[in-house]
C-alpha cells in the first residue's frame, strides 16, 4: 500500500512539472508574440541605420556627411523609442506572471540597457510583485544587487563617493568639489571610436565653463596603462583629471551602474546626479550642452 502510495505521489508529481513546463513555454511563446511589432520596427531600423553607414563611408561632402550622422542620430532615438515601448508592454506582461520564470528573465534582459535608465521605480515595482520564490533566488539575488546599483546612480540620487589616484598618481575623492564644482564623470576607453569622437566636444565645454566651476574627470576602462595614457597625450586632453579603473583596481563603474561606454554622468554642488547620458550622438550632447548652458549662462 505505501509503495502505491509513493507511485501516486510521483505520478501527481510529474504531471504537476510537466503542467509548469506547458505554462513556461506558453509564457515564452507569448511573450516572442508581444514583441513582433516592436521586432518589425527595430530590423526596419537597423536596416536604414545600415543603409546610411554605407552612405557615410563613401561620401566626400562634409555637409552632407553631417546630415547623414543626424538622421543616423534620429534613427538611433527612433530604436530608443521603440526600445522604451517595448519596455513599457512588458512591465505589464511580468506583473500578470509573479511565478514565472520566463517573465522574470524578460525583466532582467531590460534592466541593464540605456533605454531603461528612467524607469528604477518601475524595475522595482515588478521586482517585488514577483513570488519570494523567485526573488530569493541566485538570479533574484542577482536582480536585487543590480537594482541597488540602478537606485544609487540614478538621476536625483547622491552620488557614490570615491577616492582614487589619477594619471599623476594624485588621489581625487568627488569631496574635493563638493560646493565648489559641476563635476562632469565620463566614462570611456582608448578603443572605443564613440568615445574618442566626442573628446573635441568635452574639450570644448571644459574650455568654456571650467572658469566658471566646471570640472571634468575622465574615467577610463582601458586595461593596458601605456594605451590610456598615450590616448590622454594624442588628444590633448591632459587639461582635466584622469583615472584608471585598471590601475586602481576600482568597482565604480558598478558604483554608478554604467554597463557600456562612453556614458556621461553630471553632479552637482552638493553632490547629487542631475544628469546621466548613456552612448554617444547629436542629441545627448545637445541635452548636456543645454543643461550646462541653464547652469552657467543662466547666472549671467
Amino acid at each position: 500500500m505505501t509503495k502505491i502510495k509513493f507511485l501516486f505521489l510521483a505520478f501527481i508529481s510529474l504531471l504537476s512539472h510537466l503542467s509548469f513546463a506547458q505554462d513556461e513555454a506558453t509564457i515564452e511563446k507569448e511573450i516572442l508574440e508581444l514583441h513582433q511589432p516592436t521586432k518589425r520596427i527595430q530590423d526596419s531600423l537597423a536596416k536604414l541605420q545600415k543603409e546610411v553607414y554605407a552612405k557615410i563611408e563613401v561620401e566626400k561632402d562634409t555637409d552632407v556627411k553631417e546630415q547623414l550622422k543626424l538622421r543616423l542620430d534620429t534613427l538611433e532615438n527612433q530604436k530608443d523609442q521603440n526600445g522604451i515601448n517595448e519596455l513599457k508592454l512588458d512591465f505589464v506582461f511580468v506583473k500578470k506572471h509573479p511565478d514565472s520564470p520566463a517573465a522574470f528573465k524578460l525583466l532582467m534582459r531590460h534592466v541593464s540597457r540605456f533605454y531603461g535608465m528612467n524607469f528604477y521605480d518601475n524595475y522595482a515595482e515588478a521586482f517585488q510583485n514577483f513570488t519570494p520564490e523567485i526573488r530569493n533566488s541566485e538570479k533574484g539575488k542577482e536582480m536585487e544587487t543590480k537594482l541597488k546599483y540602478f537606485k544609487q546612480s540614478k538621476v536625483g540620487s547622491p552620488a557614490p563617493e570615491f577616492s582614487l589616484k589619477d594619471s599623476n598618481e594624485k588621489f581625487i575623492s568627488l569631496a574635493d568639489f563638493q560646493h565648489k564644482n559641476y563635476v562632469l564623470i565620463d566614462f570611456w576607453a582608448s578603443w572605443c571610436a564613440p568615445c574618442l569622437e566626442e573628446l573635441p566636444y568635452i574639450k570644448e565645454l571644459y574650455q568654456k565653463y571650467q572658469s566658471q566651476g566646471f570640472e571634468v574627470i575622465s574615467i577610463t576602462k582601458d586595461e593596458k596603462s601605456d594605451l590610456w595614457r598615450k590616448a590622454i597625450a594624442k588628444e590633448k586632453i591632459e587639461y582635466w583629471k584622469h583615472i584608471s579603473l585598471a590601475e586602481n583596481g576600482s568597482t565604480m563603474d558598478k558604483d554608478y551602474f554604467v554597463n557600456g561606454i562612453p556614458h556621461k554622468i553630471l553632479i552637482d554642488k552638493n553632490g547629487i546626479i542631475i544628469g546621466k547620458w548613456k552612448g554617444g550622438g547629436e542629441n545627448n550632447k545637445h541635452d548636456l550642452q543645454a543643461l550646462l548652458k541653464s547652469i552657467f549662462e543662466a547666472k549671467k
